[in-house]
């Protein structure tokens, strides 16, 4: 009844619009774009396919699809009807083009064959059916001008023809096909809703001024304007890339586990019954129990002939007589044992000579055995031993802590693999014993899970073991600052950094194979590192430590991403990228120029395997492309074919928008000209028009 109507109101133009093109190039989209309003994201659009159903009934059952047919167009109220239209070349149209009032004739920018086919078979197919009625030339899908083909080419169906950057056609191809036909030219985008007003906009035109030429006498129709240019669609900008951090390799409690059973680095030996011997390290049990952590740290204070690296002399030296005298002995002859190794080893603070140092080494093993026998259960002795490693088969010094005859080989070593991992197998069968020496070794956290476990309560075992990892990491974390323990020192360029073997070897691949294989720097306490500083190697250690990025003002970020691309940590690498990115954008928006210091990153990042960084400095570059340009055309230019290539494909603005934008301003003043000059004329016979009738009257 609607559409019945739309014929018989005065003054409403009903236009018949046909819509014809090859397949897949977007008619029906269009027409749905247009009739319905329906938006989609580009990807749905290319992964799903709207069959050509479209017919004249639906402007009969839709009421929706029938308001939006209505439009005004200069001044004159029109009603459109859009006709889809099969794409196969056999097909017959005759139908659809029956009194049509304009041709809208669609192809596909990203199909070069669906553009030919508009000269050799649309045009010839048009003037046969319907020779008078005005054609508009349309260049759909130009989002793919723009868009991640790879990205378009894996949303699109299975047996979808993959799109390649050669289809991609430029805008002066269709604009050169449309003024051999003589006819306008436009472009759209239904996935960024450019150009459809435009092309149904000027089709309504077309088809009115025909009929104008045709019904003189409709004087509503006298305002109607020629087709309009189209101004070019200026693509967004692409949004910066998004630095993205790979998940933190978690501390290796697996390769902790078994660093216990190695003796890879291993600085402890423990003799317990029958002569059995377990290696150990010390970083590992200091950081994990207190009473080792005393232990390691008395035996370090008192030898003074121990590297500075390896103990603080100075609290040594303040502290030990505190420390002497609150050891339990059994008889005034330990006590006198102690005290005179103590005014020794003050003696020695202030400057000993030769013979009272090697008197010292002497006594020291029968002054600690004495002492431990009353300073801990199920201590005996501790003294140093020079060995030879069983791994690198080199000679290497280690302490060697004796324990009593309680302390059995399997619970023991039960403790030890808590304190290296945190973790406790609940099947263990010895847990009462392993209770007994985790209460001797105060290991208080390991106790209260033995007895979790006996209460079935184990699930609140696992709070007990992250706050026991807490608690290692910030003991790490403390021995790496003040050197503590350390077995390694890193020459460096500006300076030294003392270190833990064990804890690198389980953090570092790097590493795990320089002091645990058969190199030299496996049984060395010193490692030359040329041309690091000590900024970025603290970095590095600090993010093996504690799985962190601990930056600074000091902290050079290109030279710490080299850094970490050498020892094979792309975690740290990605952490360092961001905060590269971080800081390049605070002063960007502070006002600051950074396209020199882009170009420099860009070069260092590519080099160390920075890749997100890249990808960030080539976006950045290509959207301020004109500006970076003007001042660093000779940087540009030195840069690799393959950074070039990218620019000139990825700039912004474009170039075909540059080009495009040239020829509508081009264009745009030539019309304004032509009316200038049409509307003097008009003038001038109106002016001859008056004359003329004033002398006649």
């Amino acid at each position: 009844m609607d559409a019945d109507m739309d014929y018989e109101r005065p003054n409403v133009e009903t236009i018949k619009c046909v819509v014809v093109g090859d397949n897949a190039v977007g008619k029906t989209r269009l027409i749905c774009a247009r009739a319905c309003n329906t938006t989609l994201t580009q990807y749905q659009l290319l992964a799903t396919h709207v069959p050509t159903v479209w017919a004249i009934d639906q402007y009969r059952v839709c009421q929706e699809v029938l308001e939006r047919s209505r439009d005004v167009v200069d001044e004159v109220s029109v009603s459109l009807r859009l006709w889809d239209t099969f794409g196969d070349h056999h097909k017959d149209r005759r139908f659809a083009y029956g009194r049509s009032d304009v041709v809208v004739l669609c192809f596909s920018i990203a199909n070069p064959n669906s553009l030919n086919h508009v000269k050799t078979m649309w045009c010839q197919e048009i003037k046969h059916f319907c020779p008078r009625t005005p054609v508009i030339l349309v260049g759909c899908q130009l989002d793919l001008r723009y868009a991640d083909l790879e990205a378009v080419n894996r949303a699109r169906r299975p047996l979808a023809r993959p799109i390649k950057r050669g289809d991609i056609l430029p805008p002066e191809r269709g604009r050169e096909v449309a003024k051999e036909l003589g006819i306008p030219y436009y472009e759209t985008s239904v996935f960024d809703q450019f150009g459809i007003k435009d092309v149904f906009d000027n089709a309504i035109r077309a088809a009115l001024i025909s009929r104008r030429h045709l019904q003189f006498w409709k004087s509503h129709l006298k305002k109607v304007q020629k087709p309009l240019l189209q101004a070019p669609f200026l693509p967004p900008k692409a949004p910066p890339p998004v630095i993205r951090i790979p998940e933190c390799p978690s501390t290796s409690i697996n390769e902790a586990g078994y660093l216990l059973d190695n003796p890879l680095c291993a600085d402890v030996v423990f003799i317990l019954q029958e002569n059995t011997q377990i290696f150990a390290h010390k970083i590992y049990l200091a950081t994990s129990s207190s009473k080792f952590y005393d232990l390691f740290l008395m035996e370090c204070e008192e030898t003074p002939d121990f590297p500075e690296s390896h103990c603080n002399k100075e609290k040594t030296h303040r502290n030990m007589l505190a420390r002497t005298c609150s050891l339990e002995t059994d008889s005034e002859g330990e006590a006198a044992t102690l005290k005179t190794l103590n005014a020794k080893l003050v003696s020695s603070a202030e400057g000993y000579d030769s013979s009272a140092r090697l008197e010292l080494e002497a006594g020291e093993a029968g002054c600690l055995k004495q002492g431990l026998a009353s300073w801990g259960k199920g201590f005996v002795s501790m003294h140093k031993e020079a060995r030879v490693n069983p791994v690198s088969k080199r000679p290497c010094t280690v302490t060697i802590v004796k324990m009593d005859a309680s302390v059995q080989p399997g619970p023991f070593k039960t403790v030890l693999q808590f304190l290296y991992t945190g973790q406790l197998d609940e099947n263990e069968k010895d847990l009462n014993r392993v209770a007994q020496i985790a209460e001797i070794l105060e290991v208080f956290d390991l106790r209260m899970m033995v007895e979790n476990i006996t209460n079935k309560e184990a699930f609140m075992n696992q709070e007990i073991t992250k706050a026991f990892h807490v608690r290692k990491a910030n003991r790490i974390k403390e021995c790496l600052c003040k050197g503590t323990f350390s077995d390694v020192t890193f020459k460096l360029e500006d300076g030294n950094i003392n270190a833990h073997k064990p804890l690198l070897i389980c953090s570092c691949e790097w590493m795990s194979a320089m002091f645990g294989g058969s190199f030299v720097e496996s049984s060395n306490s010193e490692v030359l590192l040329p041309n690091i500083n000590k900024t970025s190697m603290q970095t590095v250690l600090d993010y093996l430590y504690t799985k962190q990025l601990s930056s600074s003002q000091e902290l050079d970020t290109l030279e710490l991403i080299a850094l970490a691309n050498r020892f094979c940590l792309p975690h740290l690498v990605a952490l360092a990228e961001q905060h590269a990115v971080q800081e390049l954008t605070k002063t960007s928006v502070s006002g600051v120029s950074i396209d020199g210091d882009v170009l420099y990153y860009l070069e260092i990042a590519q080099f160390h395997n920075a890749h997100q960084l890249a990808a960030w400095c080539l976006h950045y570059i290509c959207t301020n492309y004109n500006s970076v340009c003007s001042k660093f055309r000779k940087e540009i230019k030195t840069k690799s074919p393959d950074n070039q290539e990218y620019f000139e494909r990825h700039r912004w603005p474009p170039v075909w928008y540059l080009k495009e934008e040239d020829h509508y301003q081009r264009v745009k003043r030539e019309r304004e000209k032509e009316d200038i000059a049409l509307n003097k004329h008009h003038s001038k016979r109106r002016w001859c028009f008056w004359n003329s009738s004033t002398v006649v009257a």
